[in-house]
This record gives C-alpha cells, structure tokens and sequence, in this order.
C-alpha cells in the first residue's frame, strides 16, 4: 500500500469494460475544459464511473501518464458524491503535463460541474 492508494478511485467507480467505454464513446456528449476533455452519459447505476485515457502520445513515459492518472482520480474522489449515475471518460490532453497538479484537478472539477 503507497501513500497514495488511499486516492485511488474504488472499483465500482472504475469504468472497466470495453463495451462501456465504447457506449459512452459513441453516444455520451463531449465538454471541454483548458488541459482536458470529458465524454460521459447517463448510466442506471446510481454511482458515476471513470475511466481516465492519457495517451503515450501526450505523455511518453508510463510515469507521467499515471501521475495524470493520479491527479483526477485523487480530484474526483472529492466529489463522488455529487455525481450519481454517470459513466464518464476523461481525456488528458498535452498540455496537461505541463500545467500544475493543482491546474489540472480544478480543471477537471469545473467539467464535472457542467454534467451534474
């Protein structure tokens, strides 16, 4: 167990499946913020899942990929609560990796306002 894990998202929160990535890829709606950008749509479960994509083309090293990983899974986390049923897909874009964490999360958490 690192420092960290205690951030990391719970499995019922995680989008695990292909099919439900491909479902939301295809018909969820798109917003956009400054180093992100989210697709998500309704699900019947009443709990909102992620899945976090960080292209090796944004982030060439494993490390930094899951350092992005980290920051919105540990961002999200903060307001699981006030989701309810969506799956949703967040797309780190390059100039994710050259922003601050801190940029990076309230990045996120303004999208997430925009779907609530």
């Amino acid at each position: 167990m690192g420092a960290h894990s205690a951030m990391a998202l719970n499995k019922k929160n995680r989008l695990k499946k292909k099919r439900d990535f491909d479902e939301v890829l295809k018909k969820g709606k798109a917003v956009s913020g400054s180093f992100l950008f989210i697709k998500y749509k309704k699900n019947e479960l009443g709990v909102p899942r992620f899945g976090f994509v960080v292209s090796a083309k944004i982030a060439k090293k494993a490390v930094e990929r899951n350092k992005i990983r980290r920051i919105l899974s540990g961002a999200v986390g903060k307001i699981l609560d006030d989701l309810g049923g969506h799956d949703v897909i967040v797309f780190a874009t390059t100039k994710a990796t050259a922003v601050r964490r801190k940029d990076v999360a309230e990045d996120f958490l303004r999208i997430l306002k925009k779907i609530q």
